[in-house]
């Protein structure tokens, strides 16, 4: 036997010792050092969430899972896998977190991540789609180009229109590799890829190529949410790797100039989330409605990620919904005196509609929904999709939302 595989043999099995998610035992790592599990506890469960509000939860915890990859972190990395797991995030999402550290952290690294999740997947009996790559030999290098220029601008696809014999080795590997590989699959979308590489060169502490993606991030989301982003990394990374981190931040504001008004960043967000959104479903113009911005209000009632855009405010109110391909609501119920409910008119993608005790029902564009008061019902995006539809406030007397639990993952996996 090889010796790198007794020593990944024998890592693994100190850390499925450790974790409470495994057969072999329920003791958790570090459950030998009350004292200092109780500091790191209280500094990552309490006070850098306190402190970074407008990070969102989902983000967070993926946030979480590339930093412990590439820091190596195996027993905590378990831990962090289970909690991804229970805080309603998909197996997918959490394996192409940490298939995003390949290109910067080595495969050695990764490969040994991906067991750990694995592990865990099979403790729990969870079930993953293992057909999420996009690209094929022949397209790797476009796909690659486009997802770079999207984030760094036209001369990377310009680039690659030369081919692999008319660019730099490495320019070709970059495209190809780093971007075609990796940010081109499914599981998580472009944006959300991009804040994690910047998670992950803030654990790396790798200045030249940390800035270059703090300047990616600043295209898509407002320095403040960026600043905080980092401070999700410095329970992992340190000290001076985070105030680092924060030094190439400042000066990638001062050098971009986003200092401008909240209405401009908010419309800079949005536009970036329609090109994904775009680039992500069939077709370039795959609804006449706007995504939106990020649904952070209803946030803790949703798994994933969903964007609101209210299209009306007076007489009826009408909200464009937009869901990330697994996000959905969790059950809840609309509750009135006298008239209420909901519309759902589907707008665009694919997605699901549930009343309790019922089968779920597939929506399509130009699907409409029913939603008497009282009923209890989830709906969402498909595992695979992109959603968006309309919903729209029934008018009643009393009437109020009541928000119940997430979606099981077990019955949202049943689903195609």
């Amino acid at each position: 036997m090889k010796l790198g595989m007794i020593m990944t043999m024998l890592g693994m099995g100190a850390v499925l010792a450790a974790c409470d998610c495994c057969p072999q035992g329920e003791a958790k790592a570090l459950s030998q050092d009350k004292e200092l599990r109780a500091v790191m506890d209280n500094f990552t469960q309490n006070e850098v969430p306190a402190a970074t509000p407008l990070v969102e939860k989902r983000e967070v915890e993926l946030i979480r899972l590339v930093s412990l990859v590439t820091q190596q972190s195996g027993a905590l990395l378990q831990e962090e896998v289970a909690t991804a797991l229970a805080q309603g995030l998909a197996p997918e999402e959490i394996l192409e977190a940490i298939y995003q550290c390949a290109p910067y952290t080595g495969f050695p690294r990764t490969v040994d991540a991906v067991e750990i999740a694995r592990s865990v997947f099979k403790a729990k009996n969870v079930k993953v789609d293992e057909n999420r790559g996009t690209v094929t030999a022949q397209s790797r290098l476009e796909a690659g180009a486009d997802a770079q220029g999207t984030l760094f601008g036209q001369t990377f696809r310009d680039m690659a229109k030369n081919g692999k014999d008319g660019m730099p080795t490495i320019n070709y590997f970059l495209a190809s590799n780093c971007f075609g590989d990796y940010y081109t699959r499914k599981g998580l979308d472009l944006n959300t890829r991009e804040l994690l590489t910047m998670a992950i060169l803030v654990n790396l502490g790798t200045e030249p190529q940390l800035k270059a993606h703090i300047g990616a991030n600043l295209k898509i989301r407002t320095a403040e949410y960026v600043e905080q982003a980092i401070y999700n990394c410095l329970p992992y990374c340190g000290y001076p790797r985070t105030l680092n981190a924060l030094r190439l931040l400042k000066e990638a504001v001062a050098e971009t100039k986003v200092a401008e008004p909240a209405e401009a960043k908010a419309g800079a967000t949005t536009s970036a989330v329609n090109e994904t959104v775009a680039k992500n479903m069939p077709g370039k113009d795959w609804s006449v409605f706007p995504v939106g911005k990020p649904n952070d209000a209803y946030a803790k009632y949703f798994v994933g990620k969903s964007y609101l855009d209210m299209i009306s405010k007076e007489q009826v109110g009408v909200g464009n919904v937009t869901f990330e391909p697994a996000c959905r609501n969790n059950w809840h119920i609309h509750h009135a005196k006298k008239g209420g409910g909901q519309i759902l008119i589907a707008t665009a993608g694919r997605g699901y509609y549930q009343e309790w005790g019922k089968p779920a029902v597939e929506l399509k564009p130009g699907d409409v929904v029913n939603i008497p008061a009282g009923v209890k019902h989830w709906h969402g995006a498909a595992p695979d999709s992109w959603f968006q539809h309309l919903a729209i406030e029934v008018p009643g007397d009393g009437t109020s939302n009541e928000w119940l639990e997430p979606v099981s993952d077990e019955d949202y996996g049943k689903l195609k």
